[in-house]
């Protein structure tokens, strides 16, 4: 039983929108649409993952929770908890191509392309131990004992591993049911009761992670973000605000809503707050009586600071 399906991926979110902004000459514009891709990459193995989990039913009771987010000694992210009456396992989800070797000395992967170039990632192995040991403290702290393993997921069929970890099952998604299946079940240690209190548990500490203000986190200048409410038919940024709406004067599309995403991307990107002021420069505007309507059209929570009114978004 699925009680919790994959949550907004708010750093791709981020990305996207960060890369939009940023000029083409900007130094870091390469770095943010690799970590970009990589992210996307991530988002499709945890969906093959899901789908796994979708098409296939369990000879026993169990609960399946994607993408959580709890804290314990230490935030941590689970992409996939599942959860039977004998165990619990945690899925680590990787969508890397290529030969894979996972190397201890130092902890890390490493990937080998066709091509023969070489790329260094965080050691799965690692995380797999570090959500286990936060997990199991989490667990404890709420009266509950049980076993809690983890496995590496594999998500494409192109990863070919070379060198496996030492103390980790690595397999393909494919494979998840067979090797779920097939995990030693010797013990009861929970009710189907007592497996809905926990999942639902699991569900109501779950926070979203939200890796804002982008900026501040890539240490990125506001400043050379360009300005501007973007098109979304030629993407050029600058439209004008009419009476019937904003107009692209490249195209000639108009939206009347197109300021909406535009005040999301400050609120994801430079500031958890906006005045008057900042909203005339972002969108390019010069009335400030238009720039208060737009913030009080939109669900933004106002705050009083000395003479100056500023909204903040509530994510």
């Amino acid at each position: 039983m699925i009680i919790k399906t994959r949550s907004i991926e708010y750093k791709y979110m981020g990305l996207q929108m960060l890369y939009r902004r940023l000029p083409s000459e900007h130094a870091m514009k390469a770095v943010i649409h690799s970590k970009m891709k990589s992210a996307k990459a991530g988002i499709m193995g945890e969906t093959k993952v899901a789908e796994v989990f979708d098409r296939y039913s369990f000879p026993f009771n169990c609960r399946i929770l994607h993408n959580v987010s709890l804290s314990s000694n230490g935030k941590f992210q689970m992409d996939t908890v599942f959860i039977s009456p004998y165990y619990i396992v945690i899925l680590e989800c990787k969508n890397i191509v290529g030969e894979l070797c996972f190397e201890t000395i130092p902890p890390c992967l490493t990937r080998t392309l066709e091509n023969g170039k070489k790329e260094i990632f965080e050691s799965p192995e690692v995380q797999v131990y570090r959500n286990m040991y936060l997990f199991k403290e989490w667990l404890h702290g709420r009266g509950i004992e049980l076993p809690v393993k983890g496995v590496i997921v594999l998500s494409n069929m192109k990863s070919k591993v070379v060198k496996p970890p030492n103390h980790t099952d690595v397999i393909y998604a494919s494979s998840i049911p067979v090797y779920l299946r097939n995990l030693p079940r010797e013990k009861k240690y929970l009710s189907s009761t007592q497996m809905d209190d926990l999942a639902q548990s699991i569900v109501a500490a779950h926070q979203d992670y939200f890796p804002y203000p982008m900026c501040k986190n890539w240490s990125i200048d506001p400043a050379c973000l360009m300005t501007g409410v973007q098109c979304k038919g030629c993407e050029q940024f600058g439209m004008v605000k009419k009476n019937i709406g904003w107009i692209c004067s490249n195209c000639g599309s108009i939206d009347r809503n197109a300021h909406v995403l535009t005040i999301q991307e400050w609120f994801t990107l430079i500031d958890d707050r906006i005045s008057n002021k900042d909203c005339r420069k972002f969108l390019q505007i010069n009335s400030s009586q238009l720039a208060s309507r737009i913030l009080n059209s939109m669900n933004l929570t106002r705050e009083q600071k000395a003479k100056n009114t500023v909204y903040r978004w509530k994510w």
